[in-house]
């Protein structure tokens, strides 16, 4: 009866000290060396087509694109682009860095498209995200259609693979 007890306590401790760690990570800003890691990840798919439900180099949309780039990194992420929109806190567009995310609607409003920012320079801001005709690619947030059809950028938590 006392060993019985002993093993759920044991139990109760270790699911305890898990979960704090876990809500600690959570809490955590990516490292630059991770950050180099994750967008290094994205790199490698350059090139890649595009393919809804794609999560691989045969093929990815954007929020799998996202979701490889940090996946191959061992931290975990939501799959899609809405459940991507909601695992961060919101940054204005002024105060975006390098790693925040980038949401973009399409016509009717409905936010479809999310990329990484990838770079930021004195007068330009590169994202990188699957694009549906050109696959993975980098592109300019500030000018053109991208500034247009921006709606909102987040800084994604961290969250690492248990």
């Amino acid at each position: 009866m006392i060993l019985l007890f002993v093993l759920c306590q044991s139990c109760q401790l270790y699911h305890g000290i898990k979960n704090r760690l876990h809500a600690k990570e959570i809490s955590k800003t990516f490292s630059k060396e991770e950050l180099n890691q994750i967008l290094g990840n994205g790199f490698s798919f350059l090139g890649v087509p595009y393919r809804i439900g794609g999560i691989d180099k045969n093929g990815l949309d954007c929020s799998g694109l996202l979701f490889s780039m940090y996946n191959s990194s061992l931290f975990q992420i939501p799959r899609t682009t809405s459940q991507q929109l909601e695992f961060g806190l919101p940054v204005s567009i002024n105060q975006i860095e390098r790693g925040d995310w980038v949401f973009f609607s399409n016509q009717a409003g409905q936010i479809n498209h999310v990329g990484i920012v990838s770079s930021i320079n004195k007068d330009s801001i590169l994202f990188l995200h699957a694009s549906t005709s050109k696959g993975v690619r980098e592109d300019e947030l500030m000018r053109g259609y991208w500034y247009n059809s921006f709606v909102k950028a987040i800084r994604p938590f961290k969250q690492i693979k248990f």
